[in-house]
């Protein structure tokens, strides 16, 4: 039996309302345009397959949580996908840990204002936290670490027009680091 080719994952980070999952489903419809078909493992969504009780928002779940998408992006990869992640991934040592697991790792950071990112609200999780709501939010209550080396930073402040051309532009970059990633394989 042949090992299958190596896979890739394009890693999403940044604060709510950066972008990512809107970004993220961009990608997988650009990606379809050549012929691969990617795994989205999207944050909300694995949370919600995943079911676990105890997986909250508070910093412990949230380190917890990260490591998940992680783990699954690298198996996935390891299997010869490309895995898109669109996650808030607020730690920089599973950003580290991902660099050292995962084949063909891409990591973008949507770097957003805090304004723009209230403004856009589209969980209305800034509108529940201004309420007193929800206080375990990243970037306000929590610390978020800023990634400090990925491969692409996008400052994703524009509109809804924007979307497109920054899917757009992470898939370009991501081709230039990895040539051959959008025609291997058969995912």
């Amino acid at each position: 039996m042949t090992k299958p080719e190596t896979g890739h994952v394009i890693w999403l980070t940044g604060l709510s309302g950066a972008g990512k999952s809107t970004i993220a489903h961009h990608l997988v419809s650009l990606c379809l345009e050549h012929k691969k078909r990617p795994v989205l493992l999207d944050g909300d969504q694995v949370r919600a397959a995943i079911a676990d009780p105890n997986w909250g928002f508070d910093i412990a779940s949230r380190r917890r949580g990260s490591y998940i998408y992680g783990r699954l992006a690298a198996m996935l990869a390891q299997q010869g996908h490309l895995v898109i992640v669109p996650t808030i991934s607020m730690f920089a040592e599973v950003r580290q840990w991902n660099r050292q697991h995962i084949p063909g790792y891409f990591e973008v950071y949507l770097k957003v204002t805090q304004q723009v990112r209230q403004q856009r609200d589209p969980k209305a999780l800034y509108q529940q936290h201004q309420a007193g709501l929800n206080q375990d939010m990243a970037g306000l209550d929590l610390l978020f670490e800023e990634p400090n080396s990925p491969d692409l930073i996008i400052n994703n402040n524009g509109d809804s027009d924007n979307i497109e051309p920054v899917a757009r532009q992470i898939l370009q970059q991501f081709s230039q680091v990895f040539p051959n990633a959008l025609t291997e394989g058969a995912c």
